[in-house]
């Protein structure tokens, strides 16, 4: 009946129905007239049956897959229009609906389900038919409402209740986001689709693994890529079809009760993205996978850029193109955007209301007079505080482009950093393979038994490496492809816009929210590590300029005051840190403008108190990593590099030495230049020192303690590792005071300097204090470090040492006579110093005065700098000709030694005769203490009153 009609009638307009003044009233009716009441009374009939979701899936879903063309789905299907209106016009209202939702519901389990063939066939028939229902106009406003993008806890409830039979595990996560998912194929259609594998063997540092390559080899390697493309194609194929999908539902010319179909789709997406936020959840799996958000995050991308930039042939004045989106600022501070529970830079929405709302009206150009919105006009000097706002509010685009920021924030980021994984697995497993290979190469024949295991075990990493590399090119297809890496350096360049152009409202800026600093930092370590070196980061447009710009928003806003979530904060710095580890990030960072390198330093230098100065001090020590006394190495050089190893800030860490000479001439500067905060900063440095050593030791003690024991030694794996943080805090510190030292040694040892005694005193009592409980042969540290305690592989002796022979070398051997005498004589005048300490380093043995009989594994072990290839015969020859130094000195040296009554006696330190007096209060002290309490704070030991003036007590 419908091709009868097809033929006597044009086609009719979708959601339209026909327009036609109705036929006169005659005798003979038309033949159109005819057929629509056959139509009415076959309806009468069907349209109960079609409140089955039985009756729709076996019947009704099939007469629609056979009237549907999958060969042009961008045109509309005539006979799937017609159907629709028919559906619209002769069913009521309580059977339509039922039967459309079954419909979608079984149009989504057969897509779901549905077997992955090496055509793609399933999902391109289910999708094309979804396309062309969504061309009519009332279906798919109705699906939009009711169906598509509700949370699928709704449906699967409504489902129970009305079938019984179904259970809510089947209708698990049914959401309209999972028509844009592929479904990856199973192993046996990989198989199919990648007959021939190949994966990258690893490589070694001066090994040309190109040239070694066989021709079997690359042959299976041009097999294998040209299986990738063409797997590639297939997929994009299918991806154009839900591009489409998109494009439909983000109409926005068909206005029915002032609401566009674009109006609907934004609503529901923001309770889509409310839902999956993982703060407003209410039922777990009623959360979208994470597979399923990274498909929908790249397919939005995909069509808010063509939106965009269709917009902007429209309003080219006000609009930007796709390439230079951000979000204004006005944005941020609307009432009408909810953020969920997402803080902003600045805190809470009210609490920044409460203190800049007058600020956003005076940056807007208004003023609330009697309750009434008046707008003025700026002055020259606001318009300088303030710059006009830029492209228009409240446009659906700018709602578009939010919702995909936060999606990429709550799922896409997670899921590509899980398919990292992948390709991490099928790397150690070629390892373990080319291992195995190397033992069969170097098994003997005697030794069948050992062959015969070594090959079995061949057999079976071949066997996972094979599931792998096929696995990993489907990953390469779909997830690492390069369209998909632009997408998110597209969303790169529109998060660090987005924080460049808030930047310039000056306090306002706190109205963004924090997810927009995470973004710029999650998607550029995306590029860099998920994606890279699948897909080469260097293949990015214009990558020189987006790395330029990512330095610059690294050190513009890792001391930005204006952000106040701690962490945002530490999120930013540590970014930074991960940045200086690279040679090429931190030749960027020294390409940037002179004025900002050196703010960065000042910011480095200045925060000790007030910031997280363990990832500070971290950059510090880079910037420095490759100058100090044998820190020459990428890991320590008793461990190889593994995963055991790695600490927060990943493989970064584990980078080859990159030191800058820019940012240890700019720190040079401002140490010379700045005496005040060069002060602070070495006072602050010291006293971090003292107090990570002080609980290393602390911990160490305990340590100790535990293994005296008889009964079974148990250790908590909590306690060794925050032991083994402490020391690695420690050697961190005093890398930064060797740089200090090398750099600006003057500030410890020119009597003109202010605090230079003080500050010279600390140091060397801080490496006598280190150098006492680190040599000592059978003593605490050498007892623990011996038993190779798992978790403690970072604690023994190279780091620690040889960052205090760098700093005595350079305090005594690398400046002129009257400073080396002035270290010299510090050194020498400390009751703590012993030249055995220093001739440890070379092999000499420092035994303890009360060795330790209850611990069964010490070992009779030498420490000598000379077995380490990590430090050179200059640095050997350097380290001699000090120990030949301080041992000359200390021949001729006499020990200046001064009784002093009780009454006298310093009261804090119980070291030195009370020298000076404090004003007002007129209480008294040593000279070098009230020094030390003045760095700080300014007020009395003893009463806390306010310090005036410091008077000699001599005078």
């Amino acid at each position: 009946m419908v091709e009868e009609e097809m033929k006597d009638e044009r086609p009719l307009v979708a959601g339209k129905g026909d327009n036609s003044p109705p036929p006169p009233l005659m005798d003979h009716r038309s033949k159109k007239c005819s057929l629509l009441l056959v139509a009415a009374h076959i309806f009468d009939k069907l349209a109960p049956l079609l409140k089955s979701a039985y009756v729709v899936e076996a019947c009704l879903l099939k007469f629609l897959l056979q009237h549907n063309d999958t060969s042009n789905f961008l045109q509309p299907v005539p006979k799937i229009l017609k159907v629709l209106d028919l559906m619209w016009s002769l069913m009521q209202d309580f059977e339509l609906k039922p039967c459309l939702e079954h419909l979608m519901v079984s149009m989504l389990s057969s897509y779901r389900f549905s077997p992955v063939t090496p055509d793609f066939r399933n999902p391109r028939i289910y999708l094309t038919l979804l396309v062309a229902i969504l061309r009519h106009h009332q279906t798919r406003r109705f699906l939009l409402k009711s169906v598509l993008l509700i949370g699928g806890h709704n449906l699967e409830v409504w489902l129970y209740h009305k079938f019984k039979t179904l259970t809510l595990r089947i209708f698990d996560k049914i959401k309209f986001p999972i028509f844009l998912h592929i479904k990856p194929p199973d192993d046996a259609g990989l198989a199919d689709m990648v007959p021939t594998v190949w994966w990258e063997r690893n490589r070694k540092e001066g090994d040309d693994s190109i040239a070694n390559e066989s021709t079997e080899e690359r042959e299976r390697k041009t097999k294998y890529e040209a299986a990738c493309r063409t797997l590639q194609e297939k997929i994009e194929d299918i991806e154009a079809i839900q591009i489409e999908i998109l494009k439909i539902l983000l109409y926005h010319k068909d206005i029915v009760d002032g609401l566009t179909t674009r109006v609907v789709f934004i609503e529901k997406f923001r309770q889509f993205l409310k839902e999956n936020t993982g703060m407003a959840r209410i039922h777990e799996f009623n959360t979208c996978p994470l597979p399923v958000g990274l498909c929908f995050f790249h397919r939005m991308v995909k069509v808010l850029r063509y939106f965009w930039d269709d917009f902007r042939k429209e309003d080219p004045v006000r609009f930007v193109n796709s390439s230079e989106a951000f979000m204004p600022i006005q944005e941020f501070w609307s009432d009408t955007r909810d953020y969920f529970e997402f803080q902003r830079c600045g805190g809470s929405l009210s609490h920044l209301n409460k203190m800049l709302g007058a600020e956003v009206n005076k940056a807007q150009g208004i003023e609330i007079k009697d309750g009434q919105v008046i707008r003025v006009h700026k002055t020259e000097e606001e318009s300088l505080e303030y710059p006009d706002t830029e492209m228009p509010s409240g446009n659906s685009l700018m709602e578009l482009l939010d919702g995909v920021a936060v999606l990429y924030h709550i799922a896409s980021h997670k899921q590509l950093g899980k398919m990292s994984t992948l390709r991490d697995n099928l790397t150690e497993y070629v390892l373990s393979l080319e291992d195995t290979e190397k033992k069969l190469k170097l098994c003997p024949n005697e030794l069948s038994e050992v062959k015969m295991e070594l090959e079995r075990a061949r057999v079976v990493f071949l066997e996972k490496i094979t599931e792998q590399a096929r696995q990993m090119a489907w990953v390469i297809a779909v997830i690492y492809s390069e369209s998909k890496q632009e997408d998110v350096a597209w969303l790169l360049g529109v998060a660090m816009k987005t924080v460049e152009k808030a930047s310039m409202y000056k306090q306002l800026f706190q109205y963004m929210p924090e997810f927009y600093i995470e973004i710029v930092i999650n998607t550029y370590n995306a590029l860099k590590n998920y994606f890279h070196p699948t897909s080469s980061m260097e293949q990015i447009p214009r990558i020189d300029e987006l790395n330029e710009k990512y330095a610059m928003f690294l050190i513009t806003n890792f001391a930005n005051n204006r952000i106040v979530i701690s962490d945002a904060r530490d999120n930013i710095i540590q970014a930074l840190a991960c940045f200086t580890c690279y040679e090429k990030s931190l030749k960027v960072l020294e390409t940037l403008p002179v004025e900002n390198q050196r703010a960065m330093m000042l910011s480095l230098i200045a925060p000790y108190e007030n910031r997280s100065w363990a990832q500070t001090n971290w950059i510090l020590v880079r910037i420095w990593k490759g100058c100090g006394f044998g820190f020459r190495y990428s890991h320590l050089p008793h461990l190889v590099p593994s995963k055991v190893q790695l600490t927060e800030f990943g493989t970064a860490s584990l980078q080859p030495p990159c030191p800058s000479k820019v940012f240890q001439n700019f720190m040079k500067e401002i140490l010379h230049t700045e005496s005040e905060v060069a002060t602070r900063f070495l006072d602050t440095l010291l006293s971090q020192l003292n107090w990570s050593f002080s609980e290393f030791i602390g911990m160490m003690q305990e340590i100790q303690q535990v293994l005296s024991r008889t009964e079974p030694r148990l250790l908590e794996t909590r306690q060794l590792k925050i032991c083994s943080t402490c020391f690695e805090i420690s050697v961190c510190l005093f890398r930064v005071l060797e740089m200090a030292v090398n750099i600006a040694s003057d500030l410890f040892l020119d009597p003109a300097k202010p605090s230079s005694d003080l500050l010279l005193s600390r140091l060397i009592q801080l490496v006598c204090q280190v150098l006492n409980r680190i040599t000592m042969k059978g003593g605490m540290f050498d007892s623990v470090v011996s038993l190779y305690i798992t978790g403690m592989e970072s604690v023994t002796y190279y780091p620690i040492l040889s960052v205090i022979a760098g700093i005595l070398i350079y305090l005594i051997l690398k400046t002129d006579h009257a400073s080396q005498t002035e270290a010299t004589v510090a050194l020498l005048s400390d009751h703590s110093f012993h030249l055995k300490t220093l001739e440890f380093m070379l092999g000499a043995k420092v035994q303890s005065e009360k060795p330790i009989d209850n611990i069964d594994s010490l070992k009779d072990r030498v420490f000598d700098f000379r077995h380490y290839k990590e430090v050179n015969e200059e640095e050997i020859s350097a380290l001699q000709q000090l120990i030949s130094h301080i041992g000359q000195q200390q021949q001729t040296f006499v020990r200046k030694e001064q009784v002093v009554k009780d009454e006298d006696i310093c009261t804090i330190c119980y070291a030195n005769p009370k020298s000076a007096m404090f004003q007002p209060c007129g209480h008294q002290s040593c000279r070098t203490c009230i020094s030390q309490q003045m760095m700080s704070k300014k007020e009395c030991f003893f009463c806390k009153a306010g310090i005036v003036a410091v008077l000699n007590l001599q005078e």
